[in-house]
């Protein structure tokens, strides 16, 4: 049987056969409404294992709920919860020591050992984010960095600062506790500019979201399943060896194709980075301009202007989360040159990756299995491996 990954952004087709309603392939939803599960699709294959189906979608309905409640408040920057230390309240407690959830010290954690810096460019992201929201191409001047030369100057003055650790860091001190170093300098420019936050995940979010659902469930002994988000995070929990596919889409010439389907049978992690919109939901993160340009979510944390090296780019490994492998594809693909080699030279980690150029799909994996290639049209793809 083969089975398609699907994302919200990516419902694009589905052959799967589902058995009845109560059994199969099904959709398992989170019915609380404190979460962000309407950015995910979370599947399984109820009583494949030989257990109640009924049993195993009560318990695993419980088990989103929960687990989908929890990290929805502990990764949140714009409000905080009794007795919680989220984003939010970290943002408005610097230089004083603070004991935090494991996930979240986990997921700061990942920051600090890829020595990424996005982390910090909160105070960007608090800006440009309104662009998404703005009417018409008159409203963008506020926020674009591309339109407006006075807003470039402000955000790069402002990355400047988040990527100065003697200005802002985050200090692991073991324990689940931490505390978020931020200069007497820093700290004048935030009042002077309105800055109350200093760290956010921003459209990074749902690496770690997905991450933790994953990990939630594998522990808990669900793994006949996969979720995924529809800004192209996707766990595959499943290492039974079931076939599963991936939907490998290309934009060429202002058209988004269809180029090819990537199978595997393994347990997977997966990113997907586009700068391109497939689904209405990518209108809280892309703005399409009149003249056909879109802005991305995608800003360079050297100074906050929107980069994309690629029109797309799929990463994958079976021994990462979709956290680490986000680490090491953003300097590849918020970048104004893609780099090739340091693609390849992932591979020496067991992160493969897929990407389109001039209708060629490209890969690093010998292994990887790709199938119904676009050809229709006069649209050919093919398919090399580098």
């Amino acid at each position: 049987m083969l089975f398609l990954i699907i994302g919200v952004a990516l419902l694009v087709y589905c052959f799967v056969v589902f058995l009845t309603p109560d059994s199969g392939w099904t959709f398992i939803e989170a019915n609380r409404t404190e979460n962000d599960s309407n950015e995910l699709v979370f599947q399984y294959n109820l009583g494949v294992n030989g257990k109640s189906s009924a049993d195993e979608n009560r318990a695993l309905t419980a088990i989103y709920n929960t687990a989908s409640e929890k990290i929805f408040r502990l990764f949140h920057d714009k409000k905080g919860f009794d007795n919680l230390i989220n984003i939010y309240e970290i943002n408005r407690r610097p230089n004083e020591e603070l004991e935090i959830d494991e996930a979240l010290y986990n997921a700061l954690s990942i920051f600090k050992k890829y020595d990424s810096r996005y982390l910090y460019l909160a105070p960007v992201y608090s800006r440009y984010d309104d662009l998404f929201y703005c009417l018409d191409d008159s409203q963008i001047v506020d926020f674009d960095p591309l339109t407006s030369d006075d807003v470039k100057k402000e955000y790069a003055i402002t990355a400047s600062y988040a990527n100065n650790p003697e200005a802002i860091d985050i200090e692991l001190l073991g324990d689940n506790k931490i505390k978020l170093f931020v200069s007497e300098e820093y700290l004048r420019f935030a009042q002077e500019e309105a800055i109350t936050d200093f760290i956010g995940l921003s459209w990074l979010k749902n690496a770690f979201v997905v991450d933790y659902l994953a990990d939630v469930f594998i522990s808990e002994g669900y793994t006949s399943g996969s979720i995924s988000s529809y800004d192209g995070f996707i766990r595959n929990l499943d290492g039974s060896g079931l076939e599963y596919s991936f939907n490998i889409f290309d934009k060429m010439e202002g058209n988004v194709y269809h180029a090819a389907v990537m199978q595997y049978n393994n347990a997977m992690s997966i990113v997907y980075l586009r700068n391109y919109t497939l689904n209405s939901l990518d209108d809280n993160h892309y703005y399409r301009l009149n003249n056909g340009e879109v802005r991305t979510p995608y800003l360079d944390v050297k100074d906050g202007i929107p980069k994309s090296s690629l029109n797309n780019l799929v990463s994958y490994s079976e021994s990462k989360g979709c956290a680490e492998i986000l680490m090491e594809m953003i300097p590849v693909y918020i970048s104004e040159m893609f780099n090739e080699q340091t693609i390849g030279e992932l591979s020496e980690s067991s992160i493969y990756s897929v990407y389109c150029k001039d209708s060629t799909i490209r890969y690093n994996d010998k292994d990887l299995v790709l199938s119904a290639l676009y050809d229709r049209n006069g649209i050919k793809y093919n398919a090399e491996i580098f």
